[in-house]
């Protein structure tokens, strides 16, 4: 689980790039209304859900950033991990909207406007969503926050987006409209791969699916002296937050203290080794060599 400094770092970059989201979409329906180029003017309303997504992860990023309490005695953490699958579903809307909007101008195809102005628009917010994306992914991975790379995710739907009224721009220049349906179904794909990318991890997460190979934990923890044996080991959680725990057979000839000193001897270990493990619990067991 990041700590709070880290929750406020990725709030501020969210809010940052919600304000840039919304100047871009701005540009691009003000001028798509304008020069009355549908496909500019529904990009545009696209770059508005970019901003729905923004608020999703600063809602999400809210709640998870509170202590733990009574009613949530583990955290508020797994809310993050809601917020990115949200992220992830609001993808797959995205691809949906993509594939209507493709069809509806085949059936009913329109001649819009066409100058230096419209790449120039479409140009200069693909150049700021690739930065914006470039950013944002590096923070994610930097700050391990989900919804920072998932966030990164949606904003790259963006580009793709903008790559297919670019080519329906070209398109329509030399006649050939039917490539506008042919590339955005491609992108619809590309949209639905990264939602499978986002949502998919998600639902691990909440779902408990393991973690770490339990054959590396077993392998460091019989290394220890007056270790007989480790078993029903288990791992939940996400990259940076990840709760383990497990069953040690000791000697049983040692003391309780001496057992108590192993455990935590085990745990400070599996934690040294392992950093994104926050928390461990041991069953220890009386065992005897065979």
């Amino acid at each position: 689980m990041m700590d709070k400094r880290n929750y406020k770092q990725v709030r501020n970059i969210l809010l940052g790039i919600f304000v840039l989201n919304i100047l871009v979409a701005a540009a691009k329906i003000i001028y798509g209304v304008i020069t009355k180029t549908s496909s500019m003017t529904a990009d545009g309303y696209h770059s508005l859900s970019d901003g729905t997504s923004n608020i999703v992860g600063l809602i999400g990023i809210w709640i998870a950033s509170k202590p733990a309490d009574e009613g949530h005695p583990y955290g508020h953490h797994k809310f993050e991990t809601l917020a990115t699958g949200i992220i992830g579903l609001l993808l797959f809307f995205v691809s949906y909207q993509i594939l209507i909007e493709a069809y509806e101008r085949f059936r009913n195809p329109q001649i819009p406007e066409i100058n230096g102005v419209s790449f120039g628009v479409m140009i200069i917010t693909l150049v700021v969503n690739m930065i914006i994306t470039k950013y944002e992914d590096n923070k994610g991975k930097e700050l391990k926050s989900a919804i920072l790379i998932s966030d990164a995710s949606h904003t790259k739907s963006d580009i793709y987006v903008s790559l297919s009224v670019i080519v329906s721009l070209i398109a329509v220049k030399f006649n050939f409209l039917i490539m506008d349906t042919i590339v955005a179904v491609v992108i619809a794909v590309l949209i639905i791969k990264a939602g499978l990318e986002v949502l998919i991890p998600s639902i691990n997460v909440l779902s408990d699916a393991s973690v770490i190979d339990s054959e590396q934990i077993y392998g460091l923890v019989m290394n220890f002296p007056n270790v007989i044996y480790c078993h029903k080991i288990r791992t939940r959680g996400k990259e940076n937050y990840i709760m383990m725990d497990l069953h040690v057979g000791a000697n049983k000839s040692i003391s309780l203290e001496e057992a108590h000193t192993l455990s935590h001897d085990i745990k400070d270990r599996i934690i040294q080794e392992f950093q994104d493990i926050r928390e461990v619990i041991i069953h220890m067991e009386p065992a005897e060599r065979k």
